[in-house]
């Protein structure tokens, strides 16, 4: 096997990549009709930055604003300027940890951070930042986070040192709101108990207005039994239902209002103790959830293998399955030898929260969520009745070849959020994929969401790089960052920061063709990038964020202008 730098200077020199139409592969020469050119490198920032660039518009100027894990906000004009520099309060001998992507509101930014020393949490808090001047909004004093519901045993709690902040806030309005209201979720660091999922609904009207900020809670395993505390419960099926997915919970608009699909991690799924690990739940305004489950039909609900007509009839609740033609999941080394998707979840920390849905319509009016998973498939399910599942595709198989071939089992091969588009008229969803090992082919998959007739159904359309080059085996090694969709002279690119691997600083900024996808440029970071991020599109400029190494600072930003070649 030729080495990783070895293979990917052969394919920078020989530019192309390949689609794939079914298990036909074709090569497509990239074509330099675009080509990216570094705008510019901001100075290092103290921290690393875990939250993606978000932009916030003062008057007519926009702003792209990066946050890092010491608490740093700094915001940016177009051309690199920075405009205003703050940092968070943090408890004495600590820091402020900022890892989830800040909500836009307006011209403020709502962000979350928890008080840590190390990685031990002490509090958790939600202020805004009035972008205008970068400073905290005395309007909006800042809201230590507090919540206790009922559950089986007793009161659940919310303990500041079992849970983590590292999902993006999510804003919306409901009718009659001016502000509206920002979504803050919670899982934990390494899954150690007790740790519950955790939706906080945070009303900005009414906290500007000197009332309670906290609007309401919700708990995705309402249970006081979670084992030993301090045990790591990520390979467990006892408590859990994680709200950490990077992309954050979806915000779907609906007639009226809005509703949010809220993906949850590895942890116990029993309907009966409403316990909603490992599952999409489609959750109101208020946070007043139901799965909308025929009781019948579960009502002798297996925790391990529930019934398909029990899953089926969740009218608000997915649960991944398998199809009933699907092989059972066969990770290498028979880590999974007779037990079933759950059961393997559990074993191999395949926790489903690790990615979130996407809503896509199909050309014949059909809504629909897609879904890709840890576990290697993407899921495609009806987005009016969710316990419908219309397909599932395994895109990735399993990292390793052996039993002790991949470096991370747990990681799975996508984190992400799938970004849905249209090529002639068919809705297709592009999802990163990588691999902790070194022989397996990874990165961009292009998957159509329906056939020529307008049914519903999963088929790769390209692969990038192709699967069978060289490129695909040397990128994409480890967790890479998200996708973002930027327009060039009217043709439709998709940007992708890969890192390379752990502690090097080889980071590529990948720009794909989406109608083909041919990769017309790559991009030397100065850095790697970061996992899990999303880069940051104003017009045809691209902003990513990088970090000295993987999970640690300084950071920068960086900006990449696509550019037609004289």
């Amino acid at each position: 096997m030729p080495s990783r730098l070895a293979s990917l200077a052969a394919a920078l020199v020989l530019g192309v990549t390949a689609t794939a139409c079914g298990d036909n592969l074709h090569t497509i020469d990239a074509d330099p009709t675009v080509s990216m050119t570094r705008a510019f490198r901001t100075d290092d920032v103290a921290g690393c930055t875990w939250a993606s660039p978000v932009e916030v518009v003062i008057g007519t100027e926009a702003l792209a604003v990066i946050a890092t894990t010491e608490g740093v906000v700094v915001a940016y004009d177009r051309a690199g300027t920075e405009r205003w520099r703050m940092t968070l309060p943090g408890p004495t001998g600590g820091r402020a940890w900022l890892a989830a992507t800040p909500a836009v509101v307006g011209d403020r930014l709502v962000v979350a951070w928890q008080d840590a020393i190390g990685e031990a949490r002490s509090a958790h808090h939600v202020a805004v930042i009035d972008a205008t001047t970068g400073v905290l909004d005395p309007a909006f004093p800042t809201v230590t986070l507090a919540a206790s519901a009922p559950g089986a045993g007793g009161d659940v709690a919310f303990l500041a040192s079992n849970n983590f902040s590292r999902a993006a806030l999510v804003a919306a309005k409901r009718p009659g709101d001016e502000l509206g209201v920002v979504y803050a979720t919670f899982g934990n660091l390494r899954d150690i108990q007790p740790w519950h999922g955790w939706i906080f609904e945070l009303d900005l009207d009414a906290w500007r207005a000197g009332g309670n900020a906290i609007a309401g809670t919700l708990v995705t395993t309402p249970e006081t039994d979670c084992g030993p505390p301090g045990d790591s419960g990520s390979d467990d099926r006892i408590c859990g239902g994680g709200i950490w997915a990077p992309s954050g919970p979806t915000l779907v608009p609906t007639a009226d209002s809005y509703e949010l699909w809220v993906p949850t991690g590895n942890g116990q799924l029993d309907l009966a103790r409403h316990d909603y690990a490992n599952t999409v739940m489609r959750v109101p305004p208020d946070l007043g959830f139901d799965p909308g489950c025929d009781p019948v039909a579960c009502a002798s609900f297996d925790t391990s293998s529930p019934a398909e007509a029990c899953m089926a009839s969740c009218a608000d609740l997915f649960v991944p399955r398998l199809r009933p033609a699907d092989p059972p999941l066969a990770p290498p080394g028979d880590r999974c030898a007779g037990l079933t998707l759950l059961e393997c979840y559990g074993k191999l920390d395949l926790d489903l929260g690790a990615d979130s849905p996407t809503r896509a319509v199909l050309h014949h009016g059909q809504a629909v969520g897609v879904l890709p998973a840890k576990d290697g498939a993407v899921y495609l399910f009806d987005a009016e009745h969710l316990g419908t599942m219309l397909d599932r595709l395994q895109v990735r198989e399993f990292c390793g070849a052996g039993a002790n071939d991949c470096t991370a089992n747990w990681a799975g091969t996508m984190v992400t959020r799938p970004v849905v588009t249209t090529i002639d008229g068919t809705a297709v969803a592009l999802v990163p994929t990588f691999y902790f090992d070194d022989h397996h082919a990874a990165g961009v998959v292009a998957i159509d969401l329906e056939a020529p007739d307008g049914t519903p159904r999963l088929r790769e359309r390209w692969s990038a790089p192709a699967r069978d080059s060289a490129e695909a085996v040397a990128r994409f090694r480890e967790h890479t960052g998200r996708l973002a969709l930027v327009e060039h002279d009217g043709v439709a690119y998709a940007v992708i920061a890969d890192p390379g691997a752990e502690h090097s600083k080889d980071g590529v900024l990948f720009l794909i063709r989406v109608r083909d996808g041919a990769i017309v440029e790559r991009g030397a970071l100065d850095g790697p990038g970061h996992k899990y991020l999303e880069p940051l599109v104003m017009g045809d400029r691209v902003f990513v964020s990088s970090c000295d190494a993987i999970g640690a600072g300084p950071a920068h930003l960086e900006a990449w202008d696509l550019v037609t070649p004289p």
